[in-house]
């Protein structure tokens, strides 16, 4: 008779991972912050227009979410490989919804799109053209992500969670073999967030990535500051939750530091005019302020800090839920 099928006993769960990410915080988040900022930049050159893209990895989304339901599971290589792919049926309405996009614009951008050549409709189907197809294919991603999770299971195997640390090959190959269904997990968690954070916040994606790239700027420094730090240790000591010291540190920071908009520019891939016009939004806004030598930093003294602070702590929370699901997924099918 075959031993026990251990599945739940040794499921790494969310506050798990969650407690990680809060005393690692400094060295989790940097990692997390250069994937976003890569993704974000190579999602806008896709079509210069980062809401297409939302509406294509909207309708793929929704594809693998349907594949998963009738517990259909595609490799890369077998995703990859056809010459269309075929979509899950979808609506305007539910499309302007989930991105939070008039109508108008929604039905804008889809003809767009099928001028394009990238979507293709018949009274039957909804396609992919392989030509639109091979926008989303996300290598550099994959192992920005794989990065990411080996550096999670590193820190699970030495609070003893899980029992041997997985490299970033392994996750890569393991987020390839199973790619339909982990892909649902990084769409769903990008579409989830990025889209708040434009609701609540920023009013459009572009806006939200010029943003992110000025954080992550600032997170540079602050690691930059933390580690040079002969204090170090106690510094890390001081306060039970990093997450919320390393917070109110990142934003404490002054000095010398920010980015210009030409710098901006070619880390998002936005062009230099469009990046002005939308840092004079930031700036009016009162997200950013800019110094007397035109660099761009994160504003702290004004109340929308303390609005974006509450977004970010929920964001937190869906960094988590996905990781958490992808380093399970990674868990069970190393045992097979």
């Amino acid at each position: 008779m075959k031993e026990t099928l251990k599945i739940f006993s040794t499921e790494i769960q969310e506050n798990q991972v969650s407690n990680i990410y809060s005393k690692n915080y400094h060295s989790l988040h940097t990692e997390y912050l250069e994937m976003q900022r890569d993704w974000l930049f190579r999602a806008y050159n896709q079509f210069k227009d980062l809401d297409k893209y939302f509406i294509l990895i909207s309708l793929v989304k929704k594809t693998m979410a349907a594949y998963n339901e009738y517990l259909l599971k595609y490799s890369w290589d077998d995703f990859f490989s056809t010459k269309e792919l075929e979509l899950k049926k979808f609506s305007i309405v539910d499309i302007s919804q989930e991105l939070n996009m008039s109508k108008e614009t929604a039905r804008r951008k889809i003809l767009e799109l099928e001028k394009e050549g990238v979507i293709s409709k018949d009274k039957k189907s909804v396609r992919i053209k392989r030509d639109g197809f091979e926008f989303q294919k996300p290598i550099n991603t994959v192992k920005n992500m794989s990065r990411l999770l080996s550096v999670f299971s590193k820190k699970l195997n030495e609070n003893k969670i899980i029992k041997q640390h997985i490299t970033s090959d392994e996750f890569s190959d393991l987020i390839k073999k199973n790619y339909t269904q982990c892909w649902t997990y990084f769409l769903n968690f990008q579409i989830e967030m990025m889209t708040e954070f434009k609701r609540e916040c920023f009013k459009d994606y572009e806006t939200f990535s010029i943003w992110v790239v000025i954080v992550y700027n600032q997170n540079l420094h602050f690691n930059n500051k933390i580690k040079g730090d002969k204090n170090y240790i106690q510094f890390l000591d001081s306060m039970s939750d990093e997450s919320q010291r390393f917070s109110k540190e990142l934003l404490g920071l002054t000095g010398s530091f920010g980015l210009n908009a030409m710098t901006i520019s070619d880390l998002t891939g936005i062009p230099r005019p469009t990046v002005i016009r939308k840092l004079r939004f930031l700036t009016k806004e009162q997200y950013v302020k800019k110094n007397e030598s035109s660099l761009y930093s994160i504003d702290v003294s004004t109340k929308v800090t303390v609005n974006v602070e509450k977004i970010r702590m929920k964001n937190l929370h869906r960094i988590c839920v996905m990781i958490c699901k992808l380093l399970n997924t990674a868990r069970l099918n190393l045992k097979n």
